[in-house]
């Protein structure tokens, strides 16, 4: 079945314009898909980004604690030198 081929110019208008809408529908729908897929990737990307980030933060905290045990346990070890208790 074929578009009748003598039509008036309002009939072509509004067929044209029906064919622009139906395109610009499909290119918006194809650009909502690749901005929501674009966005779940950037959701994940930050998503992984905070953790790693708050386990490096996790991680200095730790050593800092650790360092700062062992140079208080090394200043309570160390004993007065003989000098040092000269009058």
């Amino acid at each position: 079945m074929s578009l009748p081929r003598d039509i008036s110019p309002g009939t072509a208008a509004r067929r044209s314009l029906l064919a622009d809408l139906l395109l610009a529908v499909a290119l918006a729908l194809l650009a909502f898909k690749l901005a929501a897929g674009i966005g779940v990737v950037a959701f994940l990307a930050l998503l992984t980004t905070a953790v790693l980030l708050l386990w490096i933060g996790v991680e200095a905290a730790v050593r800092r604690v650790i360092r700062r045990g062992k140079t208080r346990r090394t200043r309570r070890q160390r004993r007065p030198s003989a000098s040092s208790l000269r009058p």
